[in-house]
């Protein structure tokens, strides 16, 4: 899935679904993003916000029991 083709609202978020790599540069690496207001929300349904750590874009993808962000 290539996100650089697609005009995103800024208010959707960008899911991470099955393969961990970001649309954006391919990176494998992520740290967890920081939290805003909307991500208590999200945190009930097991879904996380993440950050790439090469070109710095906000996704989200689902964790299971504590699963790591890297």
């Amino acid at each position: 899935m290539n996100f650089s083709s697609r005009n995103w609202p800024s208010w959707v978020p960008r899911l991470l679904w099955i393969r961990r790599e970001c649309p954006w540069c391919n990176s494998l690496k992520f740290k967890e993003a920081e939290l805003r207001p909307v991500d208590g929300l999200l945190s009930m349904f097991a879904i996380r916000p993440v950050r790439c750590m090469f070109c710095w874009r906000r996704y989200y993808w689902f964790t299971f029991h504590g699963a790591s962000a890297s």
